[in-house]
Parts: structure tokens; sequence; C-alpha cells
């Protein structure tokens, strides 16, 4: 059974969202990288660049380019540089500075070759690593890790060298930094780490063990499993992984060039290291234009380089290290470290919410939008539609702003999804709907019922579907007689104003004529659309139409006679719909239960009744009193018998002769479906004056009296004619 229209407009703003929601639900693993990126860029349109902390927690000193082209590391080949690198971790550690990270992974040394060449540089690692303020760096290839040189390990400690691994996104971007990451236990004792050797254990990454050393706090484990860093509840992401939160003004990360600062530290200018570095988390990284740069976050917002410089201690600037205005997308990687730095130590760092209220957030925002399509037109929709989304983008960079990253292009990209979904569905099948029935049943329904059909939303299945149905076959008696010597003119004339009565009749109980064949008439009830009780409806049907017979002496009437009507009705399953060839179909009914009406119309001649109805029809009526018994019939071309009965009218009910009669009828039917066939025709005999019926049930008593039943007789009378 279809639902009313607007239940189905309903359903549908509450099915759409949800069928839009799990499909942007579904790619959300592929979206959510794209959709904070486009809060960076929202972000940035809406508040401006988002500025550093005042002052910045954290600086990195970049081998640039002024390092390479700048004396006495010009033309040294990088791993000879130890010792000026020793030299400046040296100034930065006597500055103040609270923690050091190299980003920065030297597998091999020249002290090998060179014995002693290093040995300034050594103890400055051992200085740091005694201090806990020094972390060296390593890289996890696979299984086995990139290690520094062992000389500089034992320098430094092995509890002081943490993964400068940073794991990209399914889209090559670079947008969180590893809490911890699993390695093989080597027992070192470090800070925040625990395990016994060659048993795996968390480590925390190099961006956390930096931040860990600046606040002089270990990284702790909660027991739902979350992470803390000083009381600072590090916000819970995928894979234990802290989203960064990148400021993007331009030179947001104070930035010394190696170059500089080591002309600084050989000058003897301590008070500068003291000024910039005191307190200080530094990270030690390469900062060059093609190497080791990565698509960060804030890929579409970065600035140009160069700008913001803080103040040099003993070199300037190269006058042509930087292109004024330029900007990529892409970034040193020790800035991310450092950004991720900052926002542990500022407490700032992106919290991205959490599945099951990201998945009902885009839900509702799906929803919404599924209510502005349906309740106007598509083009107030469209409009609605964008206002929403400005309306979500607002709520989404604000929320952003604070720190919480909603689910943005999952939930716009459902609420543009929902847009078609419903539009389409709504004039492809909705509407669509509406013409069809329009279409198809206008010749043969009247206008009010289409209307009602449409308004209900009950239709059939184009195609055919099988229903539960009552069908009343209606046949001209003695049509033979009344068009004798008739022009077909006028016999077209009369038959035409039958069918009118009798039709108007149909509908107005609520059936639909199916077809007109010959002089007969076959209409359905209970489709095409549901009627409360059909078969009720067709005998109510049919008692209307004798009753207009009656009430009407000119039906039917010609110069050679006037024709009657005789009528049959059955219930049951039938096959109903568009039934044809795709050039050419009717909506029509076929099956058992047509031919069985088709059969009972013409079973009233046995019995010389004008109207019969199966037992199927008589119980789906509902009340027994509507009804006599006539026999048990087995009609040509069906193996099962069926109980036939007729029904009564108001009057005849109500007449206590009628009913009399009916008692006693009833009872000599009794007798002949026991097998007293002598009491069944007697009883018989004495209704033949006042019933036609009980004179053909006489004739089959008489012609048994005086035998025994058959051991398996049933009172079924076995009918020869159609």
């Amino acid at each position: 059974m279809k639902l009313p229209r607007r239940l189905r407009l309903v359903l549908l703003s509450a099915v759409a969202p949800v069928v839009a929601a799990s499909l942007a639900l579904a790619v959300s693993p592929s979206l959510q990288g794209p959709s904070i990126d486009s809060l960076y860029w929202l972000r940035e349109l809406l508040h401006g660049p988002r500025p550093a902390p005042d002052p910045s927690p954290v600086v990195v000193v970049g081998i640039d380019e002024e390092t390479y082209r700048r004396p006495p590391f010009a033309g040294t080949p990088q791993a000879l540089w130890g010792p000026r690198l020793g030299t400046v971790l040296g100034a930065m550690l006597d500055g103040g500075a609270a923690a050091i990270g190299l980003d920065l992974v030297h597998p091999t040394s020249v002290e090998t070759l060179i014995p002693g060449f290093e040995r300034d540089y050594l103890l400055t690692l051992r200085r740091g690593g005694r201090e806990g303020r020094l972390v060296l760096a390593k890289v996890q290839h696979q299984s086995a890790p990139l290690m520094p040189f062992r000389g500089y390990m034992i320098a430094a400690g092995a509890a002081n060298v943490r993964s400068v691994n940073l794991v990209e996104d399914p889209d090559g971007v670079l947008r969180r930094v590893p809490v911890t990451l699993t390695v093989a236990g080597s027992n070192t004792g470090g800070p925040g780490t625990a395990g016994q050797a060659g048993q795996p254990r968390q480590e925390p990454g190099m961006a956390v063990e930096v931040a860990s050393r600046a606040l002089k706090a270990p990284l702790e484990r909660l027991p739902d499993g979350g992470a803390a860093l000083a009381g600072y509840r590090l916000p819970g992401g995928e894979g234990d992984r802290l989203l960064v939160n990148h400021a993007t003004s331009a030179g947001a990360i104070p930035t010394y060039s190696l170059a500089d600062l080591f002309a600084c530290a050989e000058a003897g200018k301590s008070d500068y290291f003291a000024s910039h570095f005191k307190g200080k988390a530094v990270m030690v990284g390469t900062v060059l234009d093609v190497e080791d740069r990565k698509l960060s976050s804030n890929r579409w917002v970065t600035k140009p380089e160069g700008v913001n410089l803080p103040d040099r201690c003993a070199l300037p600037v190269m006058s042509d290290l930087y292109v004024a205005g330029r900007t990529r997308d892409s970034i040193p990687g020790v800035y991310i470290h450092a950004a991720a730095i900052s926002n542990l130590i500022n407490r700032d760092a992106l919290a991205e919410m959490g599945g099951t209220a990201a998945a009902a957030l885009v839900l509702l925002l799906a929803g919404l939008a599924a209510v502005v399509t349906l309740a106007t037109r598509p083009p107030v929709a469209a409009a609605g539609l964008l206002l929403l989304l400005a309306c979500w983008s607002g709520v989404a960079v604000e929320l952003f702003q604070a720190g919480l990253v909603l689910p943005y292009l999952q939930a716009a990209s459902a609420a543009l999804l929902v847009f078609p979904l419903a539009l389409g569905f709504r004039f492809a099948v909705l509407d669509r709907d509406q013409r069809r029935i329009r279409s198809a049943f206008k010749l043969y329904l009247p206008g009010s019922l289409i209307d009602d059909m449409i308004a209900s939303g009950q239709s059939p299945s184009l195609g055919g579907e099988e229903r539960d149905l009552s069908i009343l076959f209606c046949d001209i008696a003695g049509f033979t007689k009344m068009s004798e010597g008739m022009e077909p003119e006028a016999l077209v004339l009369v038959l035409n104003r039958y069918f009118t009565v009798m039709t108007d009749i149909i509908e107005a109980h609520g059936g639909f004529v199916d077809k007109y064949i010959g002089d007969a008439v076959l209409a359905v009830f209970g489709a095409p659309y549901a009627i409360d009780n059909h078969a009720r409806a067709a005998v109510a049907a049919a008692l209307a139409m004798r009753q207009a017979m009656a009430d009407d002496p000119t039906l039917l009437a010609t110069a050679s006679g006037r024709g009657s009507n005789r009528i049959g009705i059955a219930t049951g399953p039938a096959l109903i719909g568009n039934i044809g060839s795709p050039r050419r179909f009717n909506y029509t009914v076929m099956g058992d239960t047509v031919n069985l009406a088709s059969r009972l119309e013409g079973a009233n001649k046995y019995y010389s009744t004008a109207l019969m109805v199966s037992g199927e029809t008589m119980l789906h009526h509902g009340d027994p009193e509507a009804f006599r018994a006539l026999d048990t019939v087995q009609v040509v071309g069906r193996s099962e018998p069926v109980a036939v009965f007729e029904p009564l009218s108001d009057a005849r009910r109500s007449d206590p002769e009628d009913h009399a009669q009916r008692v006693a009828y009833a009872a000599a039917l009794d007798h002949w479906r026991a097998g007293r066939f002598d009491r069944a025709a007697a009883g018989f005999r004495s209704l033949v004056a006042v019933d036609s019926a009980a004179l053909a049930m006489l004739h089959k008593a008489e012609r048994r009296v005086g035998s025994a039943p058959e051991p398996d007789w049933a009172g079924v009378t076995a009918l020869t004619d159609k």
C-alpha cells in the first residue's frame, strides 16, 4: 500500500538526509583533511592571519640558503659542520634555552676519520643531554630506524633521541604530529619511556619530547587512554596524533639563520643569546627552498618567507635571499614540529569533534537542507540552501577559531547532496506519479477519483502487482431479443445510456470499470486505490445496479423487448496493472478471481437469480445476514468448488415473509448437503411458487430421491455452462 503524498514527502525529508549523510560520512576520511584546510582559509578570510603567541615560546634555528652561502660554511661539506653547530648549541645552552631539538639526522661522522675533530661538539652534546635540554633526531624507516652516529648518541645519551617522523594523511598532507610512536624497547630509562629490552614500547615524538623538556613535565597517560602534558589534556586524534594549529601571520615562528648565530657566538655576544633564547624551546632544522618541504594544513594561507625576521646579531640579511611577495603551498618540515611545540606549551592545539557527535551534526545539517529544499519552490530553496551553508560556514569558522574542528565539508557535502536527491525524487517520482496516474486513468476514472488517488498516494506498481480485490462482472440478459431488428446506431444509444448509469453507480461506490466486453461490464473494487471494504462496496454497487433497473423501466427497453442484467462477484487475489506491450498497454485485471466472477454471472441462469457472489465475497463483506446461501458449485474451468450466495436488498432483509422463505430454503439446503434427498425435495417443493432458485434445487433433489449419497458426497453442483 502506497502512503499519502504528504506523508511520502515527510518520509523523503527524513530519508534523503540519512542517505546524503551516510554518503558524506562514508567518504569522511577523505574529506576531513581538505575540510581542515578549508577552515584555515575561511578563518583567514573572516579574521585575518592568526597571530603567533607573543612572545613565541618556540623559535627555529634554520640551516638556510644564507648558511650555505656564507663562510665558514660555504664550500665545506656538511659532515664537517659539527664543531660549528656545537658552537651555536653551546651558546644557546649558555643563553638559557629551555630545550633544543635537532631536526637533523647525521648517521656518520668524520670523528672516525679525524679523531678529536668533533671533541667540542661531542662535549656540547654531552652537556645538553645531561641537563635534559637536548634531543637528537632519528627517523623510523619501516622496521629499523635511521639513528644518529653512535658517538653522538653516547655523548647525548640514548634516552635523548626521539623520532622526527611526520605521518602524512591519505592526501599526502602533514596535518598532525605523533604524540607517541611504538618503538623497540631498549630500557633506556629516558623521560616518558618504559619497557624492557626487546619489547615494544611507546615513546614520545620529537615535538612532544621538546615541549615536555621545556615545560619540565613528562607526558602522562590518563586512565581513559588519553594523554596529558603539564596538566594539559591533549586533544584526542586519530592514531594518537596531535592536530597542529598553525599561526598564519608572516614570520609567526621567529627564525634565526645558523650562519648569523655562529658569527654571533664567535663574537662572544652572549647577551644576544640570553635575550632571544632564554626559556625558549628551540628547533634546529633545514630551511631551504627545495629540501624537506612539506604540504601542511595551512597550505592555502602561507605567507612570503623572510618577513618579520627577528633582529640579527652579527650579519645582515643577504639582499638576494628572498623574492618579495613570493608564497608557496609547502613549508619546511621543522616548522610543523615548531608549531606543534607552540600548541603544547600554549595549550591551543586543535580538537576534532568525536565520531558520533560529528555524524549527528552532519545528519542535522542534511535534515535542515531537506526541509529547506522541500518546503518551497526550487529557486527559493536554492537561495535558502546557500544561506544555510553560509550560516554553517560561520559557525564552523568561529568554533575553529576557538580550537574545535567541525566536520565542515562533510556536513556541507551532505547538505548539497540532499538538494538534488530531494528535488530529483520529488520531480522524478512524486510529481511524475501524479502525471502518470492522471494520464493512465483519465479515460476510465472520474477526475474526482483521480484527485483522491493522487492525494492518498495509492497507485498500483507499473507492470502489475497482485492485490486482494473484488471483481464485479455484469452481463445483459436477453440482449439478442432486445436488439433484434434495431439499427446499430440506435442500439449503441441504448447501450451507452445503460453503460453510463451502471458506470456512475460503480464509480460512486469506489470501483472502476476495467473494460466493456460487448454488452458486459467488468468492474474492479480495491484498485487502483484501496478502499476500506472492497467486497462490501462491490455488493452495494450490484444491489444499486439492480435497483436502477427497477427504478427506470426505460433502461435497456427497445421495441423488441427489454433486457435485464445479471451480476456475479468474486473476491480474492488478482493481478492488476499496466499490462500489454511497450507500445500499447491497458490498466487491467487478470486472474482466477476475474474468471470466477464471470462464471458466477453465468451461473445466475441456472438458479434464475440476478445476483450471485462467492463465499469469499460474503466473508470479506463481514455481514452474513446480508446474504442467503444458494448452493455449492463447481464452475467450468475450476477444479475447486465454491459456495455461492445471493445478496439481499434492504427491503428483502426487512420483509418477514421473505425471511421465513429464506429459513425454509436454508433448511432444505442443509438436507441436500447431508444427503437427505427426500426431505430436501419436500422442502424445495414448498418454495417453488415464490423462489426460482428452489425450483432448480428441486430438480436436482428429485433425481436423487430414493438413492443413497456417495461416500464423498458434499452437495456440489457441477455446472456445465459458462
